[in-house]
């Protein structure tokens, strides 16, 4: 049975396409009339501002434990549910039980499509440079 893995890696597409619709939006404002153009400045330095921020909140929090029900964790628990065969449609919830500055505990419960549930304890750690997920007790 697998039991643990790597944390899934974060999803930066969505930083680097705020960029790109950034320099797509100057580039049109300077064959705009005036007025135009001058909103579509606004709208790039919004964009780029969220864009930013985001960038920001992506980099201060790598190397840092992440909620129970953050997407990172969900998709690193989706890849161990398919390792271990567990057939889920959907999670019924997943809740923080405790958390310490080196450890966070947590336990989901999976809607199998076959009918019934599983529910797991499952804890994330740092080991090393890392952070890992680890299913530390399965109920079914």
């Amino acid at each position: 049975m697998a039991d643990e893995k790597d944390l899934a890696s974060p999803n930066y597409y969505s930083t680097v396409s705020g960029a790109a619709g950034t320099t797509m939006m100057v580039q049109a404002a300077r064959k705009s009339p005036p007025w135009l153009r001058y909103l579509l400045y606004a709208f790039a330095a919004i964009t780029a501002l969220v864009t930013v921020a985001g960038l920001i909140d992506r980099v201060t929090s790598v190397g840092s434990l992440p909620a129970c029900d953050a997407k990172t964790t969900r998709d690193t628990l989706s890849d161990l549910n398919k390792q271990n065969k567990f057939n889920a449609s959907k999670y019924n919830f997943i809740k923080n039980v405790g958390k310490t500055d080196t450890e966070v505990t947590c336990t989901a419960s999976l809607a199998l499509k076959a009918g019934g549930n599983v529910e797991y304890d499952f804890r994330i750690f740092k080991d090393g440079g890392a952070v890992k997920v680890k299913i530390t007790e399965i109920r079914r």
